[in-house]
């Protein structure tokens, strides 16, 4: 029988890729003997990926999204409340009504969109980077007959880097399906260069991808903002991009909570160590997009380091099995 003084409280804030695979397996491994608790602002997971399909009309919301309250089947506590505060140094957690201590703490925050940072966004886009604005981007394409469709990126770093790529793919299926796409332009604009290299080398073959389907890539194209009215994609040195229905990412920065705690470090989010996923705070772990490491952030990314720290964790406090090391399978 185990001391109640040996218990261990994990607390996990965030729902998404990372969180749940981190506390599935850990309320697997502990939740008999030790505390695992869940905070997510919202009551359900929603699987982020598939706004893709939203856009095109071929998932519905309540396809993408599980109630959170399946995590107590796997012995993990679920708190729905909005994350106000975060004290590393009291190890405390503060939502709403309440202040939640912790012995272990795993950040899975994400990356919030900011439409703010580029004057003009919130008006001009429709992007499938949110629920939203999936669902209001459905509805434009489903009345859209001819035009111009650009695809974008902001500066900084988004979730999902592949996904403007497969944005303009499945518009471009789209609009054939329709019968419709001689009579549709798609562009293309990113703040990267022209890429070069190998043929079988990821970017390049996404380049040559896009160029096939008659896409045209604007690179080095850096917003500056948009003109709503005019239908223009602002860029420095006056290089503007008409457009007649754009679908651009929006910038994203971590969660302002994670900034106004101190944890997260720069617009990329908390540094970590590469090995382990700690913090520069005792038992302080980030995952997913809210940690700032050199690999995407895409949710395939936080369930290998979600799975990688789980396991760790429960180790270190149950003292049985190994640790292992952390391997990213990317690109």
């Amino acid at each position: 029988m185990q001391l109640l003084s040996n218990r261990k409280r994990i607390v996990i804030l965030g729902g998404g890729c990372g969180g749940l695979v981190a506390a599935t397996h850990l309320g697997r491994k502990l939740g008999k003997h030790h505390d695992v608790i869940l905070i997510d602002r919202r009551s359900d997971h929603v699987f982020m990926p598939a706004f893709l399909f939203i856009m095109l009309g071929r998932r519905q919301p309540k396809d993408i999204s599980r109630s959170l309250g399946h995590l107590q089947k796997r012995n993990v506590k679920v708190v729905q409340s909005e994350i106000l505060g975060i004290d590393p140094s009291r190890q405390e957690v503060t939502v709403q009504n309440q202040k939640i201590n912790y012995d272990y703490l795993i950040v899975s925050l994400g990356l919030q969109t900011r439409p703010d940072l580029v004057p003009g966004f919130a008006e001009a886009s429709l992007h499938p980077w949110e629920m939203e604005t999936a669902i209001r981007l459905r509805d434009a394409l489903s009345s859209f007959r001819s035009g111009r469709v650009v695809v974008g990126v902001p500066l900084g770093p988004y979730r999902c880097p592949p996904a403007p790529y497969e944005a303009q793919w499945m518009l471009d299926g789209y609009f054939r399906e329709r019968g419709i796409r001689d009579r549709v332009e798609i562009e293309y604009f990113t703040r990267e260069a022209e890429p070069t290299g190998e043929a079988h080398d990821p970017v390049v073959w996404m380049d040559a991808e896009s160029k096939q389907r008659n896409i045209k890539q604007n690179y080095e194209f850096v917003v500056r903002s948009i003109d709503p009215e005019k239908k223009v994609v602002q860029g420095l040195y006056n290089y503007n991009l008409p457009y007649d229905l754009l679908v651009m990412v929006p910038p994203h920065r971590p969660a302002q909570v994670l900034l106004d705690s101190g944890l997260a470090d720069t617009e990329t989010g908390i540094r970590v160590d590469y090995d382990t996923l700690q913090t520069k705070w005792d038992n302080v772990y980030a995952i997913g997009d809210c940690a700032d490491m050199p690999a995407s952030k895409a949710g395939g990314i936080a369930h290998q380091e979600a799975h990688t720290l789980a396991h760790n964790l429960a180790v270190e406090i149950t003292g049985k099995g190994r640790p292992v090391d952390l391997w990213l399978h990317t690109i």
